[in-house]
């Protein structure tokens, strides 16, 4: 069975278990608040718990607390307020975040936008059925609070067979898949939401919606594009969600992942799909330079970035290569790669090369030893006899003036 053919069996299996209905929480006083019945992650990875509000208070300026709770526990995960600004001279809305529990929660949506949605990181599959609800309220008007109908998560073990590798070079241009099943069609819109796995969070680098209908054209809402440098490019009405990143970076390298929320009438497919980005550089030499350090002598440094990371080698002036006296440290974050050369013995050029399997690079400096440092500092001072004995004849020679002038 081919590997195209496992995704696309996969992904409609996984758009058969997420097909969930978009139901109504219990509104009253003019509000509304919907959240999905049943959504789906991945285990280890995130996933977004959905809350879309409304209420009767237009441009309201005041305190808007959201709270998430553990339905069967009754639990309360996370909480914050999003509150007004008083530091600025234009009114900018901050989040004092009240309560996240295990450091667990990030918040996603913008409640200003009636958007109340969280990030749910690290699932497991003790996440697997828990139920969620969400309150939204209005600091001005306490006895209007809503609460949302209950959502139920469903994890979806981990497989190495589903983390997608894609690899680029830095510079260049790299496609992320995302594939999904819309089961059904004539939807009336696809949001597309791409996130970027970091050591510390995950960071939204795409949030994208699209609205279709039938015989007319898309329209776009694009609400986050970081950096301007993604481009949704697959084709949605064929369950293609990929993404096109411009001009690779090596810190791009990392683990992605795609939600894909389809409404169809009263109805919401929810799909995840993980990707692994890898982006490779050619060795290149950003330093060669020779400096004392402090207890240890002369040291020439060779610094590299590439990745994967760089193997150096030091040649010495009689195009030997040089083993004694060599130190090599790696600066993961940076990509780089220090290549140090303590106390070279000869006097003349050497040269630093540094390799890794997409290219190479080499420098060369002349290095005069320390004997030779010497030996021009004696050379500098009898150079300087002359002008010594010059200056003494011509202080002899003003004294004898004087004397002779008395």
């Amino acid at each position: 069975m081919s590997e195209g053919f496992k995704r696309m069996v996969f992904a409609a299996l996984l758009c058969v278990i997420t097909e969930i209905s978009y139901t109504q929480g219990f509104g009253q006083n003019g509000w509304t608040i919907a959240t999905p019945s049943r959504l789906t992650g991945k285990e280890g990875k995130t996933t977004v718990l959905i809350c879309k509000f409304t209420h009767p208070h237009p441009g309201y300026p005041g305190n808007i607390t959201v709270t998430w709770k553990e339905v069967r526990a009754n639990v309360m995960l996370y909480s914050y307020t999003n509150y007004p600004s008083l530091n600025s001279q234009s009114v900018v809305f901050e989040n004092m975040i009240l309560q996240n529990m295990n450091k667990r929660y990030q918040v996603l949506g913008n409640p200003r936008e009636n958007d109340a949605s969280i990030i749910i990181k690290q699932l497991s599959l003790h996440d697997n059925y828990q139920q969620y609800i969400c309150l939204v309220n209005l600091s001005h008007y306490p006895n209007e609070t809503s609460q949302s109908s209950i959502q139920t998560i469903t994890v979806v073990p981990a497989s190495r067979n589903d983390l997608v590798p894609v690899t680029g070079k830095r510079g260049d241009p790299a496609t992320l898949p995302c594939a999904f099943n819309p089961c059904k069609w004539l939807s009336q819109s696809v949001t597309v939401l791409w996130m970027k796995a970091s050591p510390d969070k995950e960071s939204t680098i795409l949030n994208q919606t699209r609205f279709l209908c039938a015989g007319c054209h898309y329209v776009d809402t694009v609400t986050v594009n970081e950096g301007q440098r993604y481009e949704l490019t697959g084709n949605l009405t064929q369950g293609d969600a990929s993404i096109r990143v411009r001009d690779l970076w090596l810190n791009d390298s990392s683990i992605y992942f795609c939600h894909v929320h389809v409404r169809i009438g009263n109805q919401e497919n929810v799909t995840q799909d993980v990707v692994r980005l890898q982006v490779d550089a050619p060795a290149t030499i950003l330093e060669l330079s020779a400096l004392r350090e402090n207890g240890t002598g002369t040291v020439i440094v060779c610094r590299v970035v590439g990745e994967p990371f760089a193997n150096i080698t030091w040649v010495d002036p009689k195009g030997s290569p040089v083993s004694r006296g060599v130190t090599v440290t790696r600066e993961p974050v940076r990509h780089q790669t220090l290549g140090k050369l303590h106390n070279p013995a000869l006097r003349g050029t050497y040269s630093c090369v540094a390799e890794n399997k997409h290219g190479r690079d080499s420098q060369q400096i002349d290095f005069p030893s320390t004997d030779n440092n010497y030996s021009n500092f004696i050379v500098g001072m009898l150079c300087l006899i002359p002008l010594i004995k010059f200056l003494l004849l011509l202080v002899t020679g003003i004294i004898l003036f004087m004397k002779i002038k008395d």
